[in-house]
């Protein structure tokens, strides 16, 4: 980072050896539009945000996320929570593989707000003792970096995203990189998002080439066109940005084929281009009443597209166990083409592809079908039903709030 005069910067920026600058800006939370009036029980059961998306069924076929890694890039995560403290991978390797906060400095998971470990707990999180579930990959482990909870934001993004390229420092390992990276937040500071030479874009396009998938929430910015918020608007490919909307589940479990959340952030790309590359987002889910692990101990609903991404960044996990020798961007790109069509016909810039079924997406893989665990110990629930759910939902409202 550099913090100089106008001229100093001018004659940087004429430097030959200076490949890229950009401004250090402040990075936003997709802050939950919605939740709920304090804490919500523990309770001995599944989200039904993973059975819409048809998660439930991997694990029956015994793919659960073992042996999978996660990260969170966001406020942090709780580190005594119980639905995510077994879960950490720093609990079997150093600390500092496992954990980054570049602004703060600090050696160990915390977290400065909820809404990292909310996001954290959707993807993996699952308590041992009551078996209360709420993640989507029950058996994978987590990392995490604590980037927007100091300045400077966007360097502090940046190096999150370096880091998560080689958190051992060795870099002929690649078992310490995670699969997936979930990011609920924008930089409403960004500048040339659609700059081909933008730094998102090429940082991005550097993790989609060592094989790391990354998740964005789309933005609470809708029901208005091109409201998708930056840098999710850069569409180098089909599946950069994979940026994801939020749905209702209640809704859609009552057979609405709209269940579109009305803050839900809608395209077209401002970033302008052709066929699929001008819709956004690139698909949907779970955003709507999402209880997760968002208090140090205790677990919170919270609205959002902030809670939809991390569905998607938990799918991506369930189906590397299932097919561990694909890219990320392999991986999102079955999720992407078998997603479920919802609202109008066909891609569109509401629900992108549509909601996600990860189900479908493992058919798509053309794996072979795992031998299922005998006994089942490690899943409390088997062919959940309505009344198992318990489903609690608050009414969404419109948002045109920043963030997530």
């Amino acid at each position: 980072m550099v913090e100089a005069k106008p001229q100093v910067l001018t004659e940087l920026m004429l430097r030959m050896d200076i490949l890229e600058m950009d401004i250090d800006a402040l990075l936003e939370l997709d802050r939950p539009v919605e939740v709920s009036d304090g804490e919500v029980e523990s309770i001995e059961s599944v989200e039904p945000g993973i059975k819409i998306i048809n998660a439930h069924l991997l694990w029956e076929l015994g793919i659960t996320g073992q042996g999978r890694l996660v990260m969170g890039h966001d406020t942090g995560v709780y580190p005594n929570h119980p639905a995510l403290n077994h879960k950490w991978r720093g609990n079997h390797v150093p600390a500092n593989q496992a954990w980054l906060d570049p602004g703060g400095g600090t050696t160990t998971p915390n977290d400065c707000d909820g809404h990292g470990s909310h996001t954290v707990g959707t993807m993996v999180g699952r308590s041992l003792s009551t078996n209360d579930t709420i993640g989507v990959a029950i058996d994978a482990e987590w990392i995490a970096a604590k980037t927007i909870c100091s300045s400077p934001h966007t360097s502090n993004s940046i190096a999150a995203f370096q880091w998560a390229m080689d958190p051992d420092g060795n870099p002929s390992t690649i078992s310490d990189m995670p699969d997936v990276i979930s990011c609920s937040w924008w930089d409403p500071n960004v500048t040339n998002q659609c700059d081909p030479s933008n730094i998102y874009r090429t940082t991005l396009l550097a993790l989609e080439a060592a094989g790391i998938a990354v998740v964005f929430s789309a933005g609470n910015s809708g029901p208005n066109t091109s409201t998708i918020t930056a840098p999710k608007n850069i569409n180098a490919n089909e599946t950069l940005i994979f940026s994801v909307g939020a749905i209702d589940g209640v809704s859609y479990l009552g057979g609405n084929n709209n269940p579109i959340a009305s803050f839900s952030s809608r395209g077209p790309s401002t970033c302008g281009g052709t066929g699929s590359l001008l819709i956004k987002p690139e698909v949907s889910a779970p955003g709507v009443s999402v209880r997760s692990s968002g208090t140090a101990t205790g677990y919170i609903s919270f609205s959002g597209t902030s809670m939809a991404a991390p569905h998607v960044a938990g799918a991506v996990a369930l189906l590397k166990q299932a097919a561990p020798s694909l890219t990320g961007k392999q991986i999102l790109e079955a999720l992407y083409y078998t997603a479920k069509d919802l609202g109008i016909t066909g891609e569109d810039n509401t629900y992108g592809m549509g909601l996600i079924d990860v189900y479908a997406a493992y058919l798509s893989l053309g794996v072979a079908d795992p031998t299922p665990p005998d006994p089942v110990t490690d899943l409390s629930v088997t062919n959940p039903t309505s009344n198992s759910l318990n489903l609690q939902w608050t009414v969404p409202f419109d948002s045109s709030a920043n963030g997530v």
